[in-house]
């Protein structure tokens, strides 16, 4: 069993650094600025509970060294600290306080020529070959080539059970209870052959190497892989060639960062509770929702770091996905699924409690009861019925149905990233609130029967 439930905990990345190509890094979150996020989200998030993982926290930045991931960024290192590592520690240990479980991104997949690893991966043959045997460069990052690493070599050599220790005895994984795993796809091995079931069933092992130490694997997609996994980022194989390939990660990864390419049928019977998310991209997403990302609102004017900027412009936009976004997805997962009808805007998932999530006008609706349209909405939060979240992005004056539960009144807190403030009181008529939501607001509605 998992750790999380991937369907009551925000799942977010924070990107904090790249290499420079001298050397060093540009950074674009130190750990100060992370543990600011950190705080201002716990606000706006009412206090759910959150993971988050850092992007860039290893060497120089974002893919780099790998497949080695045994040192903190020294440019991310607080004043008063003594080493970077000193200032990750202090950092994930903060975050507890704000309802927050700080983790890594790393990857299994890559692997550089600058990688203090390198060595024993090519003398071990534990790298992608071609049909000639020798290393094959896939890809390219930070401008230099990206080999990819032969998991069944590596296992059997002893390499990742190496990789994984160190990473263990660096930082409080096992405390964290979680990992970000970057494209962990599986990529045939032209000579000597080893094919992509081989690949997958040492994947796999991988997989459950973590979770024997309490830690839950987390991934970028949806992982389906046949012989052309290479081409197009796996986009061949995923798209137009998913009748011959099952997801073979199903049951593996509790929660992936792109919920993409499901088919009908398995957005019914695996999303969220078996595959959650992460975002679930295309039709099925605008009934269903997912987990908002957080990373792309917090980079520093498209990760240009030394631009003049507003550290705290994402607040706006951060508030309108959480509360459009993560509410519903959250709200919905609670609920078990009927049936998933109808095609194009008629498109709809029914519930058996008579909630129906509808594409169109992306309204969702209980026993008749309008609860969302578009992005004006109130909705269940922190789980409790008692507890709602109104919001509007363009400014809404509604009176809104309640459940009959004998409801007299509420109290109004407006929430921002500096926390709730009361706002005042409402009575609740025949169970029905009435509530004036000013463009960009969000409203913690709390719900009393005398």
């Amino acid at each position: 069993m998992p750790r999380y439930d991937y369907t009551k905990t925000m799942m977010m990345k924070l990107f904090m650094a790249r290499p420079d190509g001298r050397g060093g890094s540009v950074v674009e979150c130190d750990v100060e600025r992370a543990m600011a996020i950190v705080r201002q989200v716990d606000a706006l998030t009412l206090g759910v509970p959150k993971i988050i993982y850092l992007v860039g926290w290893q060497f120089d930045g974002h893919d780099d060294k790998y497949p080695a991931f045994d040192e903190v960024n020294p440019a991310l290192k607080r004043q008063e600290d003594e080493t970077p590592l000193e200032s990750m520690l202090w950092l994930m240990e903060q975050a507890k306080n704000f309802n927050t479980v700080i983790s890594v991104h790393i990857n299994f997949a890559d692997a550089y020529d600058n990688s203090p690893l390198i060595y024993a991966y090519r003398e071990k043959n534990a790298l992608i070959r071609d049909r000639n045997g020798r290393p094959a460069a896939v890809e390219e990052y930070n401008g230099l080539p990206c080999y990819k690493v032969s998991y069944k070599e590596e296992w059997e050599s002893g390499l990742f059970h190496e990789r994984v220790k160190t990473l263990l005895k660096l930082l409080p994984l096992r405390q964290a209870g979680t990992v970000h795993v970057d494209n962990f796809q599986c990529y045939v091995n032209r000579k000597p052959k080893v094919d992509i079931k081989t690949m997958q069933a040492y994947r796999k092992k991988m997989i459950d190497y973590l979770a024997q130490k309490g830690i839950d694997t987390t991934s970028e997609f949806t992982y389906r892989e046949g012989p052309l996994t290479a081409l197009f980022y796996g986009n061949i194989v995923r798209g137009f060639l998913w009748r011959r390939y099952p997801v073979d990660t199903l049951g593996q990864l509790p929660a992936v960062w792109w919920v993409d390419k499901l088919k009908k049928r398995e957005v019914f019977n695996y999303y969220p509770q078996k595959y959650a998310g992460g975002l679930l991209k295309g039709k099925y997403g605008e009934i269903l929702y997912g987990n908002i990302h957080g990373e792309e609102l917090w980079r520093l004017n498209g990760g240009d770091a030394n631009a003049q900027t507003d550290a705290n412009a994402w607040h706006k936009e951060f508030l309108r996905q959480f509360a459009a976004t993560n509410i519903p997805y959250f709200y919905l997962a609670t609920l078990q699924k009927e049936k998933l009808a109808g095609r194009g805007k008629k498109l709809r998932m029914v519930y058996t409690d008579g909630t129906v999530s509808y594409r169109h006008a992306q309204k969702i609706a209980k026993n008749g009861v309008l609860m969302k349209i578009n992005d004006d909405l109130l909705l269940p939060v922190m789980f409790k019925d008692d507890m709602r979240i109104a919001y509007s992005k363009n400014g809404c004056k509604r009176t809104w149905q309640l459940p009959m539960c004998g409801y007299k009144s509420a109290k109004l807190y407006d929430i921002s990233a500096e926390g709730l403030q009361l706002i005042g009181e409402t009575p609740v008529d025949h169970g029905g609130i009435l509530l004036d939501v000013a463009p960009g607001q969000a409203m913690l509605v709390e719900l009393f029967k005398q």
